[in-house]
């Protein structure tokens, strides 16, 4: 029983350990080294604020401070100061050039304050006011961050003709790790144990890792974007039978360009093309023909893959086919080809050859 405690402790500790050399390490790199992406610029902060806090919990080593309730809870207060950065990293995601200083101090100044008063007084009612702020501040940007991702991957879908790695559905998954690592953290704050800190340390690693992996894969873009003045709509034509003349215009000016082939066709690079604004377009996709720019430009790629499968002499492999269509993953165009018609491209082509 002593040896399992024993050993518990030494894994708690080099979690801890391991945990703080890759904060260190990846807070220093996404700071100094890849200083032009702001969103990775306010991770990076964000990682060296992670590891400041896990080199302060070194002092919970020592007898006389770890023992100590006022000094304990002084130290729990202090790791709160990194909910209000997280709320800025997810922000500064979903709105580019939202992290300033001014809003850092904005978020981080009560909890600065609480932790402050609580230094001073040695209240637990302090304390206890600044766990309660932080659980609303969570609870509140949780509820923000759910409705804000939901609109910018439907803007997403609304202005580019592919998805990966611009939209964020990973940061749903990350939300509930970090869920996950504020219930063993507050586990923690009320039963200290080496068991808890092992937990504590390895999931708040796993979830950082996992945000890191998302954010370096992830290509930023501008996000929602205001419409363009109605003054620049004048073009819009009346609807005939519910359509403008724009619909058959666009349908014969991609089917004639073959403009889906491009993997990273945007709607304002179709707009360019053709010699009008972003605003028609859209409102001609998604208002008359009721249908996402991503949809739209992904059924001429169905068909067009669904052309080439059906070659009597086709050799090249369902990559090249997904490749040749105009996608920009092998994956989504599986995925798209089944949900368009009921098979995957392989039981399809193999349907094709059977009824030869």
């Amino acid at each position: 029983m002593v040896l399992d405690s024993l050993f518990i402790e030494s894994l708690s500790k080099f979690a801890h350990g391991f945990s703080t050399a890759f904060f260190i390490y990846f807070g220093i790199n996404l700071v100094f080294f890849r200083a032009a992406n702001r969103p990775l610029r306010v991770l990076g902060f964000l990682f060296c604020l992670w590891a400041l806090q896990d080199i302060k919990d070194l002092f919970l080593y020592v007898d006389s401070i770890g023992d100590s309730i006022y000094y304990s809870t002084l130290l729990l207060s202090i790791d709160m100061w990194a909910v209000p950065f997280c709320a800025l990293f997810l922000l500064e995601i979903l709105y580019p050039g939202f992290v300033t200083l001014k809003r850092v101090l904005q978020f981080e100044l009560p909890l600065v304050l609480f932790s402050a008063i609580y230094a001073i007084t040695g209240e637990s009612e302090i304390y206890m006011a600044s766990v309660g702020y932080t659980a609303l501040l969570s609870v509140i940007v949780v509820i923000f961050i759910v409705s804000k991702v939901r609109k910018y991957n439907r803007y997403v879908r609304d202005n580019y003709s592919y998805i990966e790695r611009i939209n964020v559905r990973w940061l749903m998954n990350s939300m509930a790790i970090l869920a996950v690592c504020l219930l063993l953290w507050l586990y923690t704050c009320t039963n200290v144990s080496h068991l808890g800190d092992l937990f504590y340390y390895v999931s708040s690693t796993i979830l950082w890792a996992v945000v890191l992996y998302y954010s370096l894969r992830q290509e930023w873009i501008a996000g929602e974007q205001e419409p363009e003045p109605e003054a620049e709509l004048k073009e819009a034509e009346p609807l005939r039978n519910g359509y403008s003349s724009m619909a058959g215009k666009l349908e014969e000016y991609i089917r004639g360009k073959e403009l889906f082939l491009n993997p990273k066709l945007s709607l304002s690079d179709l707009a360019a093309e053709m010699g009008t604004n972003r605003s028609y377009l859209s409102n001609c996709l998604n208002n008359e023909m009721g249908i996402t720019f991503y949809d739209y430009i992904n059924s001429f790629r169905l068909e067009k893959a669904k052309e080439i499968l059906e070659a009597p002499d086709l050799e090249e492999s369902i990559e090249a086919v997904a490749l040749q269509s105009g996608f920009n993953s092998v994956s989504t165009f599986r995925r798209s080809f089944q949900k368009q018609y009921n098979c995957t491209p392989s039981q399809y082509r193999k349907s094709i050859i059977g009824n030869k």
